[in-house]
């Protein structure tokens, strides 16, 4: 298993890319979901210390839009809500500079990965409507399975309790999939009355790694690096069942490429949403997703910043692959840079 300290990392600048001084330093915090790759970033960019936190896009947004942000960029997979962005008087830039998805990840003795399922099972699990693994809308899906299905202890949904962009697209999934099971307006708070909330990505695959029968939805990284679970098949909106990797991942980006004016329009759009694409796209993964990096407008006069945001969104994409995060668009890549020229 690989493990990453949620706690702010820092790497010393030493020489390369840009220009900054030696002592400069690059803040990041929020999105545990992106917090692999920037911390592999700071490890891979040299031109200016960049240090990396996670806690949860709730933390990200928080810190970046407070009177007095305690970082200089905010991390989150979920974009900020009108009303976060009304209350905040530093004219916020979202950019999507990172491409993965969040997994659905369960614990059933005898089943490995590609348990089929879809999102009114998962709706229904996550609502209490359906509490077996051996219930006959799951058992008919896996009819391979079904006698470890019939065996498995009681279904445990495990949710995230802090805020969290894994279930702003979690249940974006669900309301766009489901919407007669699910019709909760998604948000970065899990409105859960049933199972068990975990703090952080960490928190969430380590209970359902403990837990026989449980479920849980974490980014593909966690469910990549994390002993003891597995990843469903998911159906999509062409009624396909695929698994998130580069392929399925790309498809879904596929069914949105632009970026939307920032303020009102980014947060009516809800980012640039990819979660459940319609069935024009045959082989997208539904819960694929952007996370945006949170920069103040004003935010130039940073020695790097602007060095440091291009270099993630062209060359620092090589470095995502490891991670489950996979290659920016050529149109976005082109969108971030006009973003981040105008910070």
């Amino acid at each position: 298993m690989v493990c990453l300290s949620a706690a702010v990392v820092g790497v010393a600048a030493t020489a390369g890319v840009g220009v900054a001084s030696a002592s400069a330093s690059i803040t990041e915090a929020g999105s545990s979901l992106v917090y692999p790759l920037v911390y592999k970033w700071s490890n891979a960019y040299t031109a200016t210390k960049i240090s990396a936190a996670a806690g949860g896009s709730g933390v990200g947004i928080s810190d970046i839009s407070a009177s007095s942000p305690s970082v200089n960029i905010g991390a989150s997979d979920a974009p900020m809500t009108s009303s976060q962005y009304g209350a905040d008087s530093h004219n916020a830039v979202e950019i999507p500079w990172a491409l993965s998805a969040t997994d659905v990840v369960y614990n059933i003795p005898g089943v490995h990965a590609g348990l089929k399922l879809t999102p009114t099972i998962v709706a229904e699990i996550y609502t209490g409507k359906i509490t077996s693994w051996g219930s006959k809308a799951i058992t008919s899906l896996n009819p391979r399975v079904a006698k470890s299905l019939k065996k498995a202890p009681k279904i445990t949904p495990v949710f995230r309790s802090d805020g969290s962009g894994d279930s702003f697209v979690f249940q974006n999934f669900m309301f766009k999939g489901a919407p007669k099971v699910w019709s909760i307006t998604p948000s970065t708070a899990f409105p859960g009355t049933v199972g068990q909330g975990e703090n952080g990505n960490y928190g969430v695959a380590g209970e359902v790694a403990k837990n026989a029968g449980a479920i849980g939805y974490v980014s593909a990284y966690y469910a990549l690096s994390q002993h003891g679970i597995f990843a469903a098949s998911l159906k999509n909106a062409a009624g396909n069942f695929e698994q998130a990797n580069g392929a399925t991942i790309e498809a879904a980006a596929k069914s949105n490429s632009t970026i939307p004016s920032q303020g009102s329009a980014f947060t009516s759009a809800g980012g640039v949403e990819i979660q459940y694409p319609s069935k024009k796209y045959k082989t997208a993964y539904p819960i694929s997703t952007y996370t945006y990096a949170i920069v103040n407008k004003g935010e130039s006069s940073i020695s790097g910043l602007q060095n440091f945001l291009k270099w993630a969104v062209t060359t620092g994409q090589k470095y995502g692959a490891a991670l489950k995060f996979y290659q920016l668009p050529a149109s976005i890549v082109s969108q971030d840079t006009s973003l981040i020229n105008g910070l």
